[in-house]
Parts: structure tokens; C-alpha cells; sequence
């Protein structure tokens, strides 16, 4: 099981990657946070669904 503390090392690495990618701009590291949050959590579902068979359970709101 991954903890908070894996998972915001997976998202800072993949917010780097976002933000070498788009040329080192200044002042864009909450939109890259926000992209590389995005992009983990869709990775973590693919794992999730391609082991289990099926979505994870959504939280209501």
C-alpha cells in the first residue's frame, strides 16, 4: 500500500516532469501540481482496475 507521503513524492516527480516539459516557466507550479495530481490519480485507478477487474468505489459526495 502506498501512504500520503509516496504518493506526494509521485506527484512532485510528475509536476517536475510538467514543468521541464513546458519550458521551466516561472510562477505555474500550482497548475502543474494540480496536472500532476490529475494524472497520478488516473494512473493509480489504471493499476487499481487492470488488478481488480473493475473501478475503485467513488466516495459519495
Amino acid at each position: 500500500m502506498n501512504t500520503p507521503s509516496d504518493r506526494d513524492e509521485r506527484i512532485r516527480q510528475m509536476a517536475h516532469r510538467i514543468w521541464e516539459s513546458e519550458g521551466r516557466p516561472h510562477g505555474q507550479d500550482e497548475r502543474h501540481w494540480h496536472m500532476a495530481e490529475r494524472l497520478v490519480e488516473a494512473n493509480e485507478r489504471a493499476v487499481f482496475e487492470a488488478e481488480h477487474g473493475e473501478p475503485p468505489n467513488e466516495p459519495e459526495a
